[in-house]
């Protein structure tokens, strides 16, 4: 799963340069905050494609469907339950096509979601042990494969968010957990965001062999 990742080495100028290769950018430049510990619900930074061009956005992180317009993202008052609920900062890929909550997107809203590692956790509770995985080769920039959609909610007004594809984990890297975030090679970016083609080969099991883990001392 994925449900805390890292931005810390994430620069504009690098995620510029590697999106401009596909196509061009009309987001003016964003100042990016690095953070090594991403939550669910933050701002984070998505990149999608609208005619043909890069728009880069910084998003809800916990997918609200659209047919969550006129409701409220959080309670109206304690203990009535009338906000959302879910958690939908992961979809898994084996069933998203299916998905009340995400099915939408996944068939019209693809995005692609910048970020330098992830984390996860082995252990016993109360003495865990925090795992960094990031790319083997170096490279500071991981492209996890999302979905976005937009919401009108009544108290947050109007919001985009995305959730995270995750995928079954094998080999080594299944140790720290069982599934892990849909990383996409940058050959695969735009076959992900195509509409068109089936992302369905995308989704094979990952392998440690992609990607460096070290242990986390914080």
């Amino acid at each position: 799963m994925c449900g805390r990742f890292d931005t810390s080495q994430l620069t504009w100028a690098d995620i510029h340069a590697q999106l401009s290769v596909f196509a061009s950018i009309t987001t003016p430049p964003l100042n990016l905050e690095p953070d090594d510990d991403v939550r669910p619900t933050t701002r984070q930074l998505t990149a999608r494609l609208e005619d043909g061009t890069w728009a880069l956005e910084r998003m809800r992180w916990g997918l609200v469907p659209a047919w969550r317009s006129g409701k409220p993202l959080k309670d109206t008052e304690k203990g009535r339950g009338d906000g959302f609920k879910l958690a939908t900062f992961n979809a898994r890929a084996e069933t998203v096509a299916g998905s009340a909550v995400f099915r939408n997107a996944f068939a019209r809203r693809r995005c692609l979601v910048p970020a330098s590692a992830w984390y996860e956790w082995t252990g016993d509770k109360g003495s865990k042990t925090r795992w960094r995985i990031s790319r083997a080769d170096g490279e500071p920039l991981i492209m996890f494969a999302g979905l976005w959609d937009h919401a009108d909610t009544a108290d947050a007004g109007p919001l985009d968010s995305f959730t995270v594809l995750t995928h079954p984990s094998s080999g080594r890297l299944a140790d720290y957990h069982h599934r892990a975030p849909l990383v996409l090679e940058r050959d695969d970016w735009m076959n992900w965001l195509d509409l068109d083609r089936d992302p369905a080969p995308l989704f094979v099991p990952d392998t440690v062999e992609r990607f460096q883990v070290s242990r986390d001392e914080r």
